[in-house]
């Protein structure tokens, strides 16, 4: 089956809304009020440059690795006959489900 494309449509969302965050921060908001060529101006376009590639940098991060398995403590002790997963109905004996779902 192989490796899954990582360019989809909500990936490549997010990196064109941080892109556009991005233009239009640096070069429409801060060209205008302050200037790039000024030492302000510069600053606060390095200062929101870093920031962006932190945002694109850990969401990169966040899509491509694997989070990892579920620890073993937090795994549900199939032998514990007591500690049952689902909720059971005092009468009947039968499954609880919440109203919203129901029994599909």
């Amino acid at each position: 089956m192989g490796r899954p494309g990582y360019l989809t449509l909500p990936i490549f969302s997010v990196v064109a809304a941080i892109g556009y965050i991005y233009y239009t921060t640096v070069f429409v908001a801060v060209a205008r009020w302050l200037g790039l060529a000024t030492a302000s101006g510069a600053a606060n376009a390095a200062a929101f440059t870093s920031l962006a590639a932190a945002c694109v940098g850990t969401y990169a991060v966040a899509v491509c690795r694997d989070p990892g398995p579920v620890p073993p403590s937090f795994a549900p002790d199939v032998e514990d006959s007591e500690s049952p997963l689902h909720e059971i109905k005092r009468k009947g004996g039968d499954l609880r489900y919440c109203q919203k779902c129901g029994p599909l």
